[in-house]
């Protein structure tokens, strides 16, 4: 099976990138360069990839069988190394966010519809209120990550709790000459990023910062 990417955290000058894989399964990080970072799940199928990364840097998750290889549907985007945040991206779904992240994790839109998510304590009642639709209660699922999916364009503000973010102008329009780069804009108040899933579908993800 793919491996299935869970954690992120800063070990002095390295990130270590965790997760689950098949138990004594080979796990590649793989960037559009072709560099690979590696490591063996134990027993458990944990798995823990060490690896020096700079701001920006996409990498692909996969596992490994000798010559053959079972890539993981989305890919990872370090947002800030020095904090050890990242993102997953998810074709069609929502962005995962890994390691420090606001209470609104991501605002993700493919031209047709937008799905807000974020995270709080597992089970646990969010109010979300969005300019024109109201309020909205959404509960936490186990892992703490709640979602709402609406059609539509992106709305200008979101409110979590209380909490006020302004959602910056989101376009699927650009450049699609190289579907394999990750368009990533950096914003004193988040990250912008431009992509494409494998079929060619345009996507476009807002990160906020806090």
């Amino acid at each position: 099976m793919p491996p299935s990417v869970t954690g992120l955290r800063r070990d002095g000058t390295e990130l270590v990138v965790s997760g689950q894989a098949d138990p004594g399964g080979r796990v590649v990080l793989r960037t559009p360069a072709g560099r690979a970072y590696a490591a063996v799940a134990d027993a458990q199928g944990r798995f823990d990839v060490r690896l020096t990364a700079v701001d920006g840097l996409v990498l692909a998750p996969e596992a490994q069988l000798g010559q053959e290889s079972v890539p993981a549907p989305g890919r990872m985007v370090i947002l800030d190394a020095a904090r050890g945040s990242a993102v997953l991206l998810s074709p069609g779904g929502t962005s995962r966010r890994l390691g420090e992240g606001p209470q609104l994790s991501s605002v993700d839109f493919d031209g047709r519809a937008v799905i807000l998510s974020g995270h709080a304590a597992p089970g646990a009642n969010v109010r979300v209120e969005v300019p024109g639709r109201g309020p909205i209660q959404v509960q936490a699922d186990a892992a703490g990550q709640w979602r709402i999916g609406m059609d539509g364009s992106p709305p200008s503000e979101v409110r979590v709790e209380g909490q006020v973010f302004a959602v910056p102008a989101l376009s699927v329009d650009g450049d699609d000459s190289n579907p394999a780069t990750i368009g990533r804009l950096e914003r004193p108040d988040g990250f912008l990023l431009k992509w494409q899933a494998p079929d060619g579908a345009p996507q476009a993800s807002w990160l906020p910062r806090r």
